[in-house]
């Protein structure tokens, strides 16, 4: 070895050495001094909530702001931001009651500093202003409830009914962070019954609860054992051993339908119910192994006809009675599910049919989009419920 080359061995050894060494931490400076208080303290009052702003104290050392607070129900809440904020939000309000805030500063010792008080006065409550939106109708098997969320608060609007023992208690509870939407409950019996609805947020204010008498809309669940394919010109071609039969198995995870190579969007089959019914709903369920992507069908029209033209056009003979569009829950993307995901996917997909919707006894199912923007249409099941007298 020459000597250029030790010392380079040498050199390579100690710088080694060195990378190797732990580095000592840095001591943290404590101190027993509370930092100073907050200042040109302001109060926006929102519905339910209010945000305060402020200007912090001139300490090298601080850490956050938090304001504790109790609201009427005798709930103590806490609220905390960072030192890189000026201003905080106090929520959870279920009046417009005046409230007292308490701020403070802590800084990186954990000392706190005095109290600055606050008033602060909540405008009216996310749940009062849903509720007063609220309207319930007759349903197939239950209500329907309308709703307006003009500030897309998470919420949860619980519907009450008389149970067999004639409590009146929930049946149904939707949550729901919409602008706007509707629900109904289901399977219920045609009879009069006591229904109310109320309001509630996530941090257990309730609104009052509207009450109405109603009679839910007869439905019954069709015979499958009746369903039975049509095949007229035009339908879709099928393949990879899928048929219309296997949607009428009473099976959500085998039998199937499968179309064909040839197939193209938009693509249809028909089936015969087996009975002539005003529809009330369409419940179609994924292939389980595919849920939200693939084949699954996404963009979705039903079609109801008495008698069809046996040359497969879409003439007079078939009413369009409901257009859907299958929403993920989660919104994640395709491959990543959550469990409302597939909670959402077991219960299958719900097609309602509008109350004015004609007695009809053909159906079309037709795809205009599945889940992959691709060619194939392939799901298990299908079950419907309607009105056969």
């Amino acid at each position: 070895m020459n000597k250029r080359t030790y010392f380079n061995s040498i050199l390579i050894s100690l710088l080694a050495i060195c990378s190797c060494k732990k580095e000592e931490p840095r001591s943290v400076q404590q101190d027993s001094t509370p930092p100073g208080i907050v200042g040109n303290v302001t109060v926006t009052n929102l519905n339910g909530a209010a945000k305060i702003s402020y200007t912090l104290p001139g300490d090298a050392d601080l850490l956050c702001v938090k304001a504790l607070y109790q609201t009427t129900k005798g709930t103590k809440h806490e609220t905390k931001v960072s030192r890189y904020n000026n201003s905080l939000l106090v929520e959870g309000f279920g009046d417009t009651s005046t409230y007292k805030v308490l701020l403070y500063v802590v800084d990186k010792s954990e000392n706190v500093s005095p109290a600055v008080e606050v008033t602060v006065h909540p405008l009216e409550p996310p749940i009062w202003i849903v509720r007063r939106s609220l309207a319930i109708v007759p349903d197939f098997g239950g209500v329907n409830v309308k709703y307006i969320n003009g500030g897309e608060d998470d919420l949860a609007l619980v519907v009450l009914a008389n149970d067999s023992l004639g409590q009146f208690s929930p049946v149904t509870t939707q949550y729901t962070n919409l602008k706007e939407g509707n629900f109904s409950t289901r399977n219920m019996k045609d009879v009069q019954t006591q229904f109310g609805v109320y309001v509630r947020d996530r941090w257990g204010n309730l609104s009052d609860t509207l009450q109405v008498k109603l009679t839910p809309l007869f439905e019954e669940l069709l015979d499958r054992n009746k369903m039975k394919e049509v095949i007229l010109p035009g339908d879709a071609p099928l393949g990879y051993g899928g048929n219309v039969a296997g949607l009428f198995d009473g099976n959500t995870t085998s039998g199937f339908y499968h179309s064909g190579d040839a197939a193209r969007m938009p693509q249809w089959f028909t089936y015969d119910m087996g009975v002539t019914a005003k529809l009330s709903r369409l419940v179609w369920f994924m292939r389980p192994e595919y849920y939200y992507s693939l084949h699954n069908p996404r963009v979705v029209e039903i079609w109801g006809s008495n008698k069809p033209n046996p040359n497969g056009s879409f003439d007079a003979s078939w009413t369009l009675l409901a257009t859907t569009t299958q929403v993920k829950p989660s919104g994640l993307p395709e491959g990543q599910l959550s469990q409302a995901d597939i909670d959402a996917a077991l219960a299958g997909w719900t097609v309602t049919f509008p109350l004015n919707s004609p007695k009809v006894r053909y159906i079309r199912f037709k795809t205009l989009k599945n889940w992959s923007n691709g060619t194939y249409v392939n799901f298990h099941e299908i079950m419907m419920w309607g009105d056969t007298k």
